[in-house]
């Protein structure tokens, strides 16, 4: 080996054994919270209920009320868990998240045979590490009971397979799984204008035939769904949206400056790729400005208040500490673009700017969701798994460039060491299951059924009744909210009401009186690891 190629391979060797651990490390989080009964993020309960009111005869879509309002996604993640029940002996949270866990299993099994495919083992390796290395960074959300996970594993297939199969089978299949994707969440639909235009360019007839299965199929099936649930599937999945805020500051600039600082190696690296493939100077130039003022404008705010995103790194404190990784590894990547002299050719770069095109659509669709009223950290999904496969690319073809490979293997170093998190903070401990216990101990004192809006799924199994989640409560408040609510409360339907903390349920006080005080001895105890971390404060009984 040359001395000056030692560094560059003893780097690529660091990164490889990086993206090995965080992948390591994921696994021993999920397995650790499968079976535990109880939220590790506070709208799993509700989403269970979903898959409970399917298997009790009722519909999801239905006038909101007590008894139940649907959250606004599609309705198949919970009608899968509905029909594994029959397998699984019932509904449980371990039931949702197991289809979660196999859905970004086979997702991270997909990264790895499209990089090994494209570039090989190691970049088979890079593409599935960097996706799990965004686990907590993405909310955590890879294995827990909602429709993320399926999602996104849907989405990346729909989007393989029309690539590499180029039959009229391939890409009438690929068209049926982008509908199937759509009835998973709806954020699907974001990724249909890019497969479009590739297709159209590769296949101007297949790309006809899919747009128009894709039409047809997800409209007709829309509308069969929604005359069947007497217009309510639509007013709650398009309608309901609307009733969110939607933030254009973000899309312009908070969306980059928080990707930015939580992880620039998403949006450098591909920068300096796209320097040298693509040669549009003008948008280069663009895209640098536009980053510089981003980070920038963080820069000269760093008093800013807890931030939900930032909270997640580790360098935080002091503040300017989140200045240096993006500062290092965009010097990283200027050193490579300078000792490139001249440029390489575009065709020097293997890679298909295909995989630019999914990039770039998983990036607007984090976006979007990142822009939307009440989006979590689990917005950063899409752009985090269509990243880690393009970035594991790119770094095939900057390496083959020769001059520069350890800068590049640098930056990933820099960056997944930014990633870094302490796993024991998701994975539930012996004070969770001893908190646990003492909270089922006072259910098991009340004489009669219990309303837990943040716990739904708590009280049907108890009571074997579904009740709505308190984010449904907040959900249809510009449709009037939950309007039998307070009558219902009125009338003591409930010998007892559990009440989180940073929740309200409206009318409670006029009719409840507060019984006791949930003392839990260690401070985060039975607390949510992930979303809005939130635990049972209080409970109410009837005033008499």
């Amino acid at each position: 080996m040359r001395p000056d190629l030692r560094p560059a391979r003893l780097l690529e060797h660091l990164v490889s054994g990086l993206c090995a651990a965080y992948l390591l490390v994921f696994l021993v989080v999920a397995l650790s919270r499968l079976v535990y009964p109880f939220e590790v993020e506070w709208m799993e309960g509700g989403m269970l209920t979903h898959a409970a009111r399917l298997l009790s005869g009722q519909p999801i879509y239905a006038a909101p009320s007590t008894d139940f309002v649907p959250f606004f996604y599609t309705p198949l993640y919970p009608t899968l868990l509905a029909g594994l029940s029959h397998l699984t002996g019932g509904l449980s949270f371990t039931l949702g998240r197991g289809v979660s866990l196999a859905f970004t299993l086979y997702t991270l099994g997909l990264l790895f045979w499209i990089g090994r495919r494209e570039a090989g083992p190691r970049a088979g390796l890079m593409a599935a590490g960097l996706y799990a290395a965004m686990f907590r960074l993405t909310g955590a959300f890879y294995d827990v009971a909602r429709p993320d996970a399926m999602f996104i594993a849907i989405v990346l297939s729909a989007c393989t397979l029309v690539y590499y199969d180029r039959t009229w089978r391939g890409v009438l299949i690929s068209a049926l799984l982008f509908v199937i994707g759509h009835f998973t969440k709806q954020t699907t639909s974001a990724f249909l204008p890019m497969v479009g235009l590739w297709l159209l360019a590769r296949n101007p007839k297949q790309a006809i035939a899919f747009g128009a299965v894709v039409t047809v199929l997800g409209i007709g099936a829309t509308l069969l769904y929604d005359r069947s649930t007497d217009g309510w599937f639509w007013t709650y999945i398009f309608k309901g949206h609307q009733g969110h805020l939607f933030y254009w500051k973000n899309i312009l600039m908070e969306y980059w400056r928080d990707v930015l600082f939580l992880a620039p190696i998403l949006l450098l690296l591909p920068l300096l790729w796209f320097r040298y493939r693509i040669p549009v100077r003008i948008l280069t130039l663009f895209l640098v400005a536009h980053w510089a003022y981003a980070f920038w404008f963080r820069a000269t705010t760093l008093d800013y208040v807890p931030h939900m995103y930032y909270q997640e790194l580790w360098y935080e404190t002091p503040r300017w500490a989140i200045l240096v990784p993006p500062a290092l590894i965009a010097l990283l990547m200027l050193a490579h673009r300078l000792l490139q002299r001249p440029l390489p050719e575009p065709a020097s770069l293997p890679t298909n700017t295909y995989f630019l095109l999914m990039f770039v659509a998983g990036t607007g669709s984090s976006g979007l969701n990142h822009s939307t009223q009440w989006a979590y950290a689990n917005c950063f999904m899409p752009i985090a798994v269509f990243a880690s496969l393009f970035i594991a690319l790119v770094v095939r073809d900057l390496r083959a460039l020769g001059a520069g490979s350890a800068l590049v293997s640098g930056a990933l170093a820099v960056q997944l060491v930014a990633f870094a998190y302490d796993p024991r903070a998701q994975m539930p401990g012996a004070a969770d299951y001893a908190a646990l216990a003492d909270f089922e101990a006072a259910l098991a004192e009340v004489p009669g059924p219990v309303f837990a809006p943040a716990h739904p799924f708590v009280a049907w199994q108890r009571d074997a009744r579904v009740h709505v989640h308190q984010m449904g409560i907040q959900d249809v408040a510009f449709m009037g909210g939950v309007k039998d609510l307070e009558r219902r409360l009125a009338a003591h339907e409930w010998a007892a009401v559990v009440l989180d903390e940073d929740n309200r349920i409206p009318g409670l006080e006029r009719h409840y009186r507060l019984s006791r005080k949930f003392d839990w001895p260690v401070k985060d105890a039975l607390r949510a690891k992930t979303g809005f971390l939130v635990r049972p404060q209080s409970l109410w009984v009837p005033k008499r």
